[in-house]
């Protein structure tokens, strides 16, 4: 593997490289979010079986489990929204309807 060094300069100086290295990212992205599906539809590791003084078993929920699961599929999320924001990150919509009456007063430094 070259040093990273070495990346940013193939990156500022050829234009395929760039576009290669950005579908590359995308795609990385796209593994991301399918690994959070595939971490939030397995429960194999979210109960644990414990047993009672007179041998029965029972089983209860497996804390530590579920909360690296979440820590997981969080770290993935945000991870995929830095690789490709437009597709991953987070949506800001922002609507307007109807007149903007707005009056701007500027106040020198010094003057109130």
């Amino acid at each position: 593997m070259p040093p990273e060094r070495t990346i940013y300069g193939w990156l500022a100086a050829h234009e395929d490289f760039q576009q290669n290295y950005a579908r590359a990212r995308e795609r990385q992205a796209d593994k991301l979010a399918a690994e959070i599906i595939e971490i939030a539809d397995d429960a194999s590791g979210d109960t644990v079986t414990r047993t009672n003084d007179d041998g029965s078993e029972y089983e209860v929920a497996n804390h530590e489990w579920i909360a690296r699961s979440r820590l997981r599929v969080d770290a993935r999320k945000w991870a995929a929204s830095k690789l490709a924001p437009k597709k991953y990150g987070d949506k800001i919509e922002a609507t307007h309807t109807g007149e903007v009456g707005l009056t701007v007063k500027i106040i020198k430094f010094g003057d109130a």
